[in-house]
């Protein structure tokens, strides 16, 4: 009896420390473009994440007609909206892609720390 204790207890802490760095690593979101990007990129960023920062996750996707899989997670469901929102607006996939990045970021910030 005791050692099936002692066995459930090592088992759930083993789970729970591994459990612990991916919890560290969730993407939550960035406030500020990245350095790397250049003065034009920044602009871009900056004005799609405050665009789509405006509203819930849930608002954006009922707005953009998208429907919402249970069990998805809120940084795949934030990357669909983004590029789904976004691919009207841009030529240049360059841009594009820092749009995108942008949008994610707002709606990624606004889920976790608001």
């Amino acid at each position: 009896m005791r050692t099936g204790v002692v066995l459930v207890l090592t088992a759930a802490l083993a789970a729970a420390l591994a459990a612990a760095p991916l919890a560290a690593d969730l993407d939550k979101g960035r406030q500020r473009p990245p350095a790397a990007l250049s003065l034009q990129e920044k602009v871009i960023w900056m004005g799609e994440w405050a665009a789509c920062r405006h509203q819930s996750l849930r608002n954006l996707a009922r707005e953009l007609g998208l429907k919402v899989p249970a069990g998805r997670t809120p940084q795949v469901t934030a990357k669909v909206i983004a590029k789904f929102a976004e691919a009207p607006l841009w030529n240049l996939e360059s841009e594009f892609q820092t749009a995108v990045d942008g949008c994610r970021n707002g709606i990624l910030w606004r889920f976790y720390h608001e």
